[in-house]
């Protein structure tokens, strides 16, 4: 006797059970994103010392290296987001 088990939901693609093709790819490049926009914050805080407590705090190379953070976390965060055309 076989087993039939659940389809999986990767394999239905396009539907309201699964990802389209890509999806994955944008969840990950959007939660990257997020993450360099957060951490990038936290240590331009640290570097202009309004976040003390810290062997960042008060020293200005965590803060530009903070700002370089938030500018590619937003760059990536654009690019995942994106509306491309459709491939003919």
């Amino acid at each position: 006797m076989v087993e039939k088990s659940a389809p999986s939901l990767m394999s239905f693609k396009g539907g309201v059970l699964g990802p389209i093709e890509g999806e994955n790819m944008r969840i990950a490049f959007n939660i990257v994103g997020a993450v360099l926009v957060f951490f990038g914050g936290v240590w331009v805080l640290q570097g202009v010392n309004v976040l003390p407590g810290s062997f960042m705090s008060g020293q200005m190379r965590w803060a530009v290296r903070g700002g370089i953070a938030v500018v590619a976390g937003i760059a990536v965060l654009v690019g995942a987001n994106r509306k491309r055309k459709a491939a003919a």
